[in-house]
């Protein structure tokens, strides 16, 4: 697949979150599974410490909530990560303009692709609460530097809006979707489970809303897509690269089953590919009608 004038292998990317911001792993995690990119943490021009724990659970079968706040050491780990078999995206965030447009100028050397966090639900200021300057944001962004930038929105009412904004200003893809906002209540002392009160649920329970999403994003712009949010084999591939996603990002699988999922389900997609007689050209956009 082409994505934003990048060649990738296959699909496969991991997603913003999952992997700790430890440069050895993140080039082990590279070198043995060989995910077509690695997406970092969110990082923000300067460090932000964490929320307190518990900052994460699982409250079914294969779905999280997680509510770590955006805690990074800042943008200036990006030198120390060499990766050779896959590409690197960085995850950037920040409260104020100014602060976007320094990462994005430290991080462009390395990454491959720019991608805006402006959905994060899980502190106050930053992510979700840019999502109304975004236009702004990444107006200013693409003035500054010259790898591509997508902008990681979330699954809400305006997620449309918020696309055109940003493809308007000049982002070259979308990433879709973040988490999204949720609440649970510890019933024996009757208050929030997690520290921060609510968290961003992911995994299992929010792929059809994903897939409505990315569909709703591709027909109204058909833009360079990075879809995730509840990948858990390679049928969940399949269903997002139908309906407009050129990548997908595997999140929660990896924090269930382990970073050998991937390629599991590089193996069964390859296997499903082979069998039908088919390439992913041939899937792609396919459930969306024109």
């Amino acid at each position: 697949m082409r994505v934003a004038n990048l060649d990738f292998r296959d699909p496969l990317i991991i997603s913003s979150g999952i992997l700790p911001d430890i440069p050895e792993l993140m080039e082990r995690i590279c070198k043995e599974y060989e995910p077509s990119a690695i997406t970092t943490k969110t990082l923000t021009f300067t460090p932000l410490e964490p929320h307190k724990p518990p900052t994460v659970i699982e409250f079914h079968n294969g779905c999280y909530m997680n509510a770590i706040g955006l805690g990074n050491p800042g943008v200036g780990i990006i030198e120390k990560i060499k990766l050779e078999k896959c590409k690197l995206f960085v995850s950037i965030g920040g409260n104020n303009i100014e602060d976007i447009i320094k990462s994005a100028e430290i991080v462009e050397s390395k990454a491959e692709i720019i991608e805006i966090n402006a959905s994060s639900p899980n502190r106050k200021g930053y992510g979700e609460s840019i999502s109304s300057i975004i236009h702004e944001i990444v107006k200013e962004v693409k003035s500054h530097v010259r790898k591509p930038v997508f902008v990681k929105i979330g699954p809400w009412d305006n997620a449309l809006d918020i696309v055109g904004k940003a493809l308007d200003a000049g982002a070259d893809g979308i990433t879709a979707i973040n988490t999204l906002k949720g609440l649970m209540i510890d019933t024996e002392e009757f208050k929030p489970v997690l520290s921060y009160g609510t968290g961003g649920i992911s995994g299992r329970c929010i792929y059809p809303l994903a897939l409505r999403t990315i569909k709703d994003i591709y027909e109204e712009y058909e833009t360079d897509i990075i879809g995730m949010g509840g990948i858990f084999s390679f049928r969940e591939v399949l269903g997002m690269l139908s309906v407009g996603a050129k990548l997908t990002g595997l999140g929660s699988v990896i924090l269930d089953s382990g970073y050998e999922v991937i390629s599991e389900i590089r193996r069964n997609l390859i296997n499903y590919l082979n069998e039908k007689g088919l390439k992913l050209e041939d899937i792609f956009a396919i459930a969306v009608k024109k």
